[in-house]
């Protein structure tokens, strides 16, 4: 997904010609350990509230920010002002009331009475109508409830503070994600990591990606990238490798003639005794065997000089 189409997706929120109003959907953690949906009964005042902080919050980060890294999850490299679209066929099993989610449906409210604050799990809102829409997706941390028996509260009434009577939940202007068209977006790459699985997805993928770099017949000891990648932050690079890359359809011989008349590879990465396959017996050589396999190693036709392609510098490491 390109930045325009994200955009497109989320234009609705500054609409003039179409009606736009929100509905607050609230994710309950159930006493059997699943999840349900109610609908929040909010008032008109504070409706308005939540579509002007929600406007602005989504303008400042996908309209008016020039400086927006938006890219593909699956190669996307982290940076303080980013945006990722989830391109990973596993989706997050703990995200997936968000697949199943019907923003229009009659789900019953929720009640005061009857349900719990501290069984929120999360807070979806909806902007838009009926022909147009996404939803906002805010995981809900334990900090985001003021318990009435964790703080004296003073509230005012009239002239007079009282103590503060029953929970508050809070609602800031932080986004998660965005779910639009059965498409996610991950706006807070932390939560995602966190509490919502990403972490054992990347691994996963990542053990996929190896069992293709396994048909190459191009790695002598293919075990030690698989345990390698164990280490999230090494699964991640693996994750990047592009199954169709032009590295991945050449010759194992083409690649390890490379590698031999490279003149940092040649020095880091080491061969079997019968020199057709590479022997990963070091961080170093495994990560650069990765950024082989990823097309990171390049050479330029004007100065025949090598050079790393400028995601490489993520990668950079101690010398063993």
């Amino acid at each position: 997904m390109e930045l325009n189409e994200l955009r497109g997706l989320l234009n609705i929120v500054n609409s003039e010609n179409e009606p736009v109003g929100i509905r607050i959907h609230l994710v309950k953690k159930n006493e059997d350990g699943t999840e349900s949906l109610s609908l929040a009964d909010v008032s008109e005042e504070l409706s308005g509230d939540l579509i002007e902080i929600f406007q602005e919050t989504i303008n400042r980060k996908f309209f008016n920010n020039d400086e927006l890294n938006f890219s593909n999850i699956s190669v996307a490299l982290e940076t303080n002002n980013s945006a990722f679209y989830y391109d990973i066929d596993e989706f997050p099993a703990k995200l997936s009331i968000l697949q199943d989610f019907d923003t229009w449906a009659d789900y019953d409210e929720f009640s005061f009475t009857n349900d719990d604050l501290e069984s929120i799990k999360a807070i979806l809102i909806t902007i838009g109508n009926q022909d147009n829409y996404f939803t906002i997706f805010k995981h809900v941390y334990p900090v985001t409830i003021v318990r009435q028996d964790k703080m004296l509260g003073f509230v005012p009434i009239g002239n007079r503070f009282e103590k503060l009577n029953s929970n508050i939940l809070q609602i800031n202007d932080s986004i998660d994600f965005i779910y639009a068209e059965d498409s996610l977006i991950v706006n807070n790459m932390k939560t995602l990591s966190a509490a919502y699985g990403y972490k054992e997805i990347i691994k996963n993928q990542a053990r996929e990606k190896i069992q293709l770099i396994g048909g190459l017949d191009l790695i002598e000891n293919l075990a030690e990238l698989t345990a390698f990648v164990d280490n999230v932050k090494y699964a991640k690079r693996v994750l990047r490798i592009n199954p169709e890359s032009p590295v991945l359809q050449l010759a194992k011989t083409r690649i390890i003639d490379f590698i031999r008349n490279h003149g940092k590879l040649s020095l880091k990465i080491r061969f079997n005794d019968d020199n057709d396959r590479i022997v990963l017996d070091t961080d170093v050589s495994k990560i650069m065997t990765i950024g082989i396999l990823n097309d990171d190693y390049l050479k330029s036709n004007l100065t025949d000089l090598d050079y790393e392609s400028e995601t490489k510098a993520e990668f950079e490491v101690d010398d063993e």
